[in-house]
């Protein structure tokens, strides 16, 4: 984690952080900051398997390599970052799903009030457009093998 010193000192309350999740940082998985208190540097994460949780710096940071990008927080009129912390600690418990409800999606509601997940619309519709390319391989098959029998 103390390679990642100089990153938790610049961050503020709010802001997301964004690691990778996988080999070519093709996934990658988001949190948000909720700030520094008893020694300890505290985010809140939507973990698969487990859901919304916080966690310190060192449970973040356990197997991160780098830091992809942080989104800096900006607040408006009617939602501070005390207010961001307080509907933040209303999320805990909720359960991961991973097309409705991941990390990516709590870390967009947080800041933005909107849930939404970038990573989980792409993967929705690479899925479809497989699914979509296999029913006209097949039907192309289909109408060559019966072309070729009569």
């Amino acid at each position: 984690m103390n390679k990642f010193h100089t990153t938790l000192i610049s961050l503020k309350i709010g802001d997301r952080i964004v690691v990778p999740k996988s080999h070519l940082d093709l996934i990658q998985h988001h949190a948000i900051f909720l700030g520094y208190e008893n020694g300890h540097y505290w985010f809140i994460e939507n973990k698969e398997g487990i859901g919304v949780r916080i966690v310190n710096a060192s449970t973040f940071f356990y197997d991160v390599l780098k830091v992809t990008r942080i989104v800096p927080f900006v607040p408006k009129a009617g939602y501070t970052r005390n207010d961001l912390v307080k509907y933040a600690l209303s999320k805990v418990g909720k359960r991961y799903e991973l097309t409705r409800y991941n990390c990516e999606h709590l870390a967009s509601e947080l800041q933005h009030k909107v849930v939404r997940s970038m990573q989980a619309n792409t993967g929705i519709f690479i899925a479809a457009a497989l699914v979509f390319l296999l029913i006209i391989g097949a039907l192309v098959s289909n109408s060559n093998n019966n072309f070729k029998t009569t």
